[in-house]
């Protein structure tokens, strides 16, 4: 007698309180991240050395507020407001840029790529268990946008010739991806229903754990692609 197959986890939906509240809070986080990355983007395009990197920093600034407009559309449709769920992140990302005021370009360059490639890491994690739905606006809002391919294209032939320089950005990114780690334990503590989002439900210290490992690996290898000890 053939034995019943074990029947699919459902999938959670938005009518469920406690999984839209997670989801509001995650929305939160990534609109602040966008309007951060909107200001940071902007402000790197205004220190770039040459009219390439200005473009393409100010086009990639103008991205970041599309994206903006299209969680703001989505936590309308849920019954949130987009001021209120921002509001409860702002400050995690502002005390990040304020422990990490990066003193020239290539500093500019390292903690955009290190720093916020790994924030950008930690929503793609917490993303995972979203809704069809909701999971397909976020993968839009979280695609890869060609920065990090800047960032090499940039820095790769510097750090080449420049060995002085390259001991300085490892040792600049060592310093601000300890910063960036802090901010994704910082989001889990204050918002425990990121961890029933990661974690598909339970409170599981091992799997935010993991997660913060994976977080590490991320770093050293883009680390890596410029030739920098993590």
């Amino acid at each position: 007698m053939t034995s019943a197959a074990t029947p699919a986890p459902s999938s959670p939906t938005i009518d469920d309180p406690a999984y839209r509240g997670a989801v509001l809070d995650l929305l939160g986080i990534l609109a602040y991240g966008e309007l951060a990355s909107f200001s940071r983007l902007a402000g790197d395009a205004l220190y770039a050395p040459d009219l390439r990197g200005q473009l393409t920093l100010s086009r990639m600034a103008s991205g970041e507020l599309s994206h903006l407009d299209v969680i703001e559309q989505l936590v309308t449709r849920i019954g949130g407001d987009l001021e209120a769920v921002m509001a409860a992140s702002s400050d995690i990302l502002g005390d990040f840029d304020a422990r990490t005021t990066p003193r020239d370009w290539w500093e500019r360059l390292i903690k955009t790529y290190v720093g916020y490639g790994l924030v950008l890491d930690f929503q793609r994690e917490v993303s995972v268990r979203l809704d069809p739905e909701v999971r397909a606006v976020v993968d839009d809002v979280l695609a890869d946008n060609g920065y990090a391919d800047f960032v090499v294209s940039v820095l790769e032939p510097v750090l080449a010739t420049d060995t002085q320089l390259g001991s300085r950005l490892a040792l600049w990114g060592r310093r601000v991806v300890g910063e960036a780690l802090n901010v994704a334990q910082t989001a889990l503590v204050r918002h425990p229903s990121l961890v029933l989002l990661l974690t598909g439900g339970n409170e599981d210290e091992v799997e935010a754990t993991k997660m913060l490992n994976r977080l590490a690996g991320g770093h050293a290898r883009r680390m890596d692609r410029l030739g920098l000890t993590a």
